[in-house]
């Protein structure tokens, strides 16, 4: 049943608990007759049976949702697999011994539409750590500043990183909040990596993109054929 329909059903039993006649109690509030008197009895609604069916009850998997949504905001979405593994640990701790399968998120999901499945973005936890209150607000404080504001909009440019890791995959694929389109992830990037500086102005005209290779792993094809140029030749900045 929907969420506006239980309102107007609980609104109906109340008025009923309070002496109004089912007849009128229904008329009011636009539900059925039939269903107030079957609740009346006693007998259950469709959503309570499921629920007593459940592995993990109701309870229980609200407080999950909550926790997918924190560790969200932490930047540690959890996958599927460690959420499932989480909730199993839950369910053995409260002592029960059922085992959940490997469709027991997919209908979690189903019961839970504040959250769905997001494509994980890595990130710096060092750049994510950074972006506090107090750093925005130094930004703009500057941006507002009369000598930045003179500055003509095809003269202010932006520059963002974009970074390829040496044995990264694909984004993978988490939970989190679903207003959301992607959710950031926290990683310390201990591995070599490569970096592709994007420019652009505030007009929206884009300078060459700029790409740095690690120098402490420096690969002999990024160069040309060199074995007649010694280095204490190179000077000025160029090879030749």
């Amino acid at each position: 049943m929907p969420l506006a329909a239980q309102l107007r059903a609980s609104k109906a039993l109340d008025e009923v608990a309070n002496g109004r006649s089912i007849r009128a109690a229904s008329k009011l509030h636009q539900v059925e007759r039939t269903y107030l008197s079957r609740r009346i009895r006693g007998v259950q609604t469709r959503e309570e049976y499921n629920e007593s069916l459940l592995k993990v009850s109701k309870a229980l998997e609200d407080k999950l949702a909550k926790w997918i949504v924190i560790q969200g905001q932490l930047g540690y979405a959890p996958p599927h697999a460690r959420f499932r593994a989480y909730a199993q640990r839950l369910l053995l701790k409260s002592g029960s011994h059922e085992r959940l399968g490997r469709k027991w998120v997919t209908r979690f999901l189903q019961r839970h539409h504040e959250v769905r499945t997001l494509k994980g973005r890595a990130i710096d936890y060092r750049r994510l750590n950074g972006a506090t209150e107090v750093t925005c607000n130094v930004l703009f404080d500057r941006l507002a500043l009369r000598e930045i504001r003179r500055i003509y909009s095809r003269n202010r440019y932006n520059a963002d990183e974009f970074g390829v890791m040496e044995g990264m995959g694909e984004n993978s694929l988490v939970l989190g909040e679903a207003f959301k389109k992607f959710i950031l992830l926290k990683d310390a990037f201990k591995r070599a990596w490569i970096s592709v500086i994007a420019c652009i102005s505030a007009d929206g005209r884009a300078l060459p993109p700029l790409i740095i290779f690690s120098g402490a792993n420096v690969q002999q094809q990024w160069f040309p054929d060199t074995e007649d140029q010694p280095y204490k030749n190179w000077n000025g900045g160029s090879l030749f």
